[in-house]
């Protein structure tokens, strides 16, 4: 999808995702610059970029589609972060299935979805 087919609203907070994103990163940066491993760290956080784009396409206005793809991103997020941290002895190896039950998920999801959000006049035309 282009930016020309998103509605303003996403694109304006997708912008200010971007840079609160970006701006995060630079202050974390700067604070730890004297710790190498402090900044290495800092990288297990990246799975909540992905959770917050996801939770900007769930947020109104928003069609179907775009609601069950923001849901997609953050379950994609949250495994990422959950195989990193080794939560309930996941790792990446063992856990590879889950990522298509999500993928099943969201291919179930899409056609509901469109029942529940009515899509918006600019694009019905």
């Amino acid at each position: 999808m282009n930016c020309t087919d998103t509605h303003p609203t996403h694109r304006q907070r997708s912008q200010i995702i971007w840079g609160v994103t970006l701006i995060a990163f630079g202050v974390a940066y700067l604070l730890q610059r004297d710790d190498d491993a402090a900044v290495a760290r800092l990288w297990q956080y990246w799975p909540w970029v992905l959770v917050a784009f996801g939770i900007n396409n769930m947020l109104p206005p928003v069609e179907g589609r775009r609601f069950v793809d923001g849901l997609s991103q953050v379950l994609f997020g949250a495994w990422f972060y959950v195989t990193m941290e080794g939560w309930w002895g996941l790792t990446f190896r063992n856990s590879w299935p889950l990522l298509i039950i999500v993928g099943g998920l969201g291919m179930v999801l899409q056609p509901l979805a469109r029942r529940w959000f009515p899509r918006r006049q600019e694009e019905q035309s």
